[in-house]
């Protein structure tokens, strides 16, 4: 007997969790860092901070959801007493992130009871239940941001959501070195768009959060591949790996090779 397809689908926006986690950090001055990947979410349960991202700064403190979205800059500005909180990590390439200014907000009730479940979900065995029960809680945790963003009355900015588009386009044809000409070209749009579409969504030009998409990819690659330094360079669309590396150490102020795990420390 066949099994007959359906016309239509309805597909999860989330696509995976990378992970989940329980962070305690205790009295210190100023960090710096850039976040994972796809989306990332902290819900403060204990503890107020400053932070700085998107060239935005904002007062953190115990109730909070701080919303961030593929490998952006962050600035630890200091905490003066401990600072616990969970975080969520995952890919979902068709949701649209937060507006850059609306990116830290109060929780509600259900956001946090769907963290602390999520976490608790997190410590279980590997199973078909623990998946489809993280993915349950997770999802409730997005619609319930979904449902705030409509009370709160406010969209993306305009063009906001064509950069997104671009982005994904992007990573899905590996695409990390395009000129302005050549993302005109690929999305049928005029260089003044997309120069738009970028600055509405990021805040920054097109080539400078091409670089820092690139530069996160190349990190991730010198830590959890099993490339080296030469096959990452030629994955990113570098000629040569000189290039590379004079671009990556300036961007990180350290060269490649010190960012490269052991083989040994790589689980296969």
């Amino acid at each position: 007997m066949r099994h007959l397809v359906p016309d239509v689908l309805v597909p999860s926006p989330i696509e995976g969790i990378s992970g989940v986690w329980r962070f305690v950090r205790e009295p210190a001055g100023y960090r710096r860092a850039r976040s994972l990947p796809g989306h990332l979410l902290h819900l403060v349960i204990a503890g107020k901070y400053r932070l700085r991202t998107n060239a935005r700064e904002y007062p953190v403190k115990t109730g909070d959801v701080i919303y961030y979205h593929e490998t952006e800059e962050v600035e630890w500005l200091g905490n003066t007493g401990q600072v616990v909180f969970y975080s969520v990590s995952f890919l979902a390439p068709e949701l649209p992130p937060l507006p850059a200014e609306k990116r830290v907000f109060a929780s509600v009730s259900e956001i946090r009871a769907a963290f602390e479940d999520l976490h608790a979900v997190s410590l279980m065995p590997r199973s078909v239940a623990r998946a489809l029960k993280a993915h349950c809680l997770l999802l409730e945790i997005v619609l319930q941001i979904e449902d705030w963003k409509d009370l709160a009355g406010f969209e993306q900015a305009p063009g906001a959501e064509g950069w997104w588009e671009i982005e994904g386009l992007l990573r899905e044809r590996r695409l990390f070195r395009p000129s302005l000409d050549e993302l005109a070209e690929l999305t049928h749009r005029s260089r003044a768009t997309v120069v738009r579409a970028c600055r509405a969504a990021t805040g920054t030009s097109p080539m400078k959060r091409i670089r820092e998409i690139r530069m996160a990819e190349a990190r991730g690659l010198l830590r959890f591949s099993h490339l080296n330094v030469s096959q990452v360079a030629g994955y990113l669309g570098y000629p040569r790996v000189h290039e590379f590396s004079r671009d990556f150490s300036r961007h990180f102020g350290s060269p490649p090779s010190a960012h490269r795990r052991r083989a040994s420390d790589i689980k296969t």
